[in-house]
Formats: structure tokens, sequence, C-alpha cells
């Protein structure tokens, strides 16, 4: 089954690698909007003359917004485009028959595009590095520690988030709009727009229980206040919404494919 699965993600990348436009996407779509938020902030406490804004100091905030940079690169899974598009087009036929299972399937088909985005993701901190090596100066190996177990769960729940929103394909024409506004509402909860220390007291209530406060602002905390950050309740918060996403994913296969076959697709 491994053999077969690393075969699988190896045939996802090359499809993937083999086309010029999946590089520009690649870079101006995920790399260039990285100056956005930092020209902003630059901008704001420039213009406030403050050391600190709510608490942030300017290069902590730049630290964040590089971190929050990098990993919100890996929300763009698009597992649901993929999804949607072999239920309308009918090539999902096709996985049902094939040695792996769909869920296995779904794995590789994952796993490839991670290992993709793996690439703007690097690009993008070798780039930090160069144009803000002070930022990261006060990162230790406890940051590092914290980075290599939060990491791997944040992306877990990125993944199981576009498979959920990708099953509901089998009730939907186009799931892209109920990708863009889901993940719109809960990247703002999850501390990708703003830290969520500033956002008011009953938001920062309720952004605390959803699933990209453990995908987002948890590990980049995680990172850069290791001493202080709560990692058992992060780990904990991570493991959890891991558990509630993934019942929900296998709830909307097994609904959708009665479904499907009810209905011949």
């Amino acid at each position: 089954m491994i053999r077969v699965l690393a075969s699988t993600i190896s045939i996802q990348l090359q499809q993937k690698l083999l086309h010029r436009e999946f590089w520009l996407q690649l870079f101006l779509e995920r790399i260039l909007p990285l100056m956005i938020p930092l020209l902003a902030w630059t901008a704001i406490f420039k213009h406030a003359q403050a050391d600190t804004l709510g608490g942030w100091a300017e290069q902590d905030m730049i630290a964040y917004y590089l971190l929050v940079f990098i990993i919100g690169i890996f929300t763009d899974i698009q597992f649901h485009y993929e999804m949607s598009s072999m239920v309308h087009m009918g090539t999902l036929n096709q996985w049902l028959i094939r040695p792996l299972t769909f869920l296995e399937t779904t794995l590789s088909i994952i796993l490839a595009r991670i290992i993709l985005l793996l690439i703007p993701a690097l690009a993008a901190l070798l780039l930090c590095l160069w144009f803000f090596p002070a930022v990261f100066a006060g990162l230790t190996l406890l940051s590092l520690w914290h980075a290599l177990l939060v990491m791997p769960l944040s992306l877990v729940i990125f993944s199981l988030l576009s498979t959920a929103i990708g099953m509901c394909a089998f009730w939907v024409i186009k799931t892209d709009s109920i990708f863009a506004l889901v993940m719109l509402v809960l990247e703002f909860f999850g501390g990708r727009l703003l830290p969520l220390d500033l956002l008011p007291a009953w938001l920062e209530r309720v952004s605390r229980v959803l699933p990209l406060r453990f995908g987002i602002s948890g590990p980049v905390e995680a990172i850069l206040h290791p001493q202080t950050t709560a990692l058992a309740s992060l780990l904990f918060g991570q493991v959890l919404w891991c558990v509630l996403l993934f019942a929900l994913v296998i709830f909307l296969w097994r609904t959708g494919v009665r479904h499907y076959d009810a209905v011949g697709g």
C-alpha cells in the first residue's frame, strides 16, 4: 500500500510541476502578497510614532505576520476543487475502483499538494531571513521544538477543512464559494488578519475555540513565545479538532457516496 501511495503522490506532483502557470501562481499569488501586511504595519507604526501598539512591538508584529503568512500558505491545499471536478466530471468512478481506497487517494492528493506548497513556504522563509534577520534573532531551540510539534497538526487541520468542504460537491455544483466564505471567516477568527488579542474581548473568546486558532495563531504564539505558551492545551485543541473534522469528513463521504450512487453522479 505504501508503494502505491508513493506512486500516486509522484504522479500528482508530476502533473502539477509540468504546468508553467503553476509556478507563476506559486510565487505571484503566494509570495508577493506577503509584502502587503508588512508594509501596512510598518506605515502604521511610523505614523503612530509609538514603540508598541496593543502590546505589540514593530519587530514582534513583523515576525507574527511572517509566520502567519508562511503557515497560511498551506490553507491553499485546494482539495475542494479537485473533489468538485471529480464528482461533476464523472472521474470519481475511476478512483473508486483503484487499489487504494478513496480516502487513501485523497491522502495522496493532499500530501502531494503540501509538498508543492513547501516550495513557496521555504522561499518566503528564506526571503524573510534575508530581509528581516533581526526579527528571528529571539527564536530559540525551544521555538524550533514547538514548531516541530504544532506544525504537522496545523497542516492536518487545513487538510481536513479542505476535504470536508470538498465533500459538499456531492450536493452543490461548485465548492469554491463555500471554501472562500468559510476560510474568510475562520482566518479572521484564526488570527491571520489580526492577532487575536487585538480583537474585542467577546470576539477573542469566540476565536479561542475555533479550528483555525489552532491552525494559525496558536502555532505562531507557540513559536514566538515558547516560554509563555500553554503547549499542552494547544496540542489538545489541535488533536480534538483533527478528530472532529475527520469524523465530519467520514460522515460526509459516506452520506455523499450513497447520494452519488442514487442519482448517478
